[in-house]
C-alpha cells in the first residue's frame, strides 16, 4: 500500500479528523471468512496502521508546536586500542 501525503491537500484538522477514525477502526477491525465449514478470523491492521503513521508524520509537518518530531538520542563509542 502507497503511503499518502496528508500534507498535500489536507487540513490540520482534516488530517486529525482521518487519524481519529482509524484510530477507531484499529480497535474493531477484524477480518472473517469461512471455507467448506472451517472459519478463520485475522485482524487486519496493517492498512490502518499505514494511514495512522502517514497522519502522524503530516502532523509534524503542519502542526509541528503542538506534533513535535521524536526525540532522537544517538551515541558513538570508538575504542582505540594502543600497542
Amino acid at each position: 500500500m502507497a503511503t499518502v501525503d496528508y500534507t498535500i491537500g489536507f487540513t490540520r484538522a482534516e488530517v486529525e479528523e482521518i487519524l481519529s477514525v482509524h484510530k477507531a477502526e484499529l480497535t474493531k477491525t477484524l477480518a472473517s471468512w469461512s471455507d467448506s465449514g472451517s472459519s478463520a478470523t485475522k485482524r487486519r491492521i496493517d492498512e490502518i496502521h499505514t494511514v495512522i503513521a502517514a497522519c502522524q508524520s503530516a502532523l509534524r509537518k503542519l502542526a509541528p508546536a503542538s506534533y513535535p518530531p521524536a526525540a532522537r538520542v544517538g551515541q558513538s563509542r570508538i575504542a582505540f586500542i594502543d600497542r
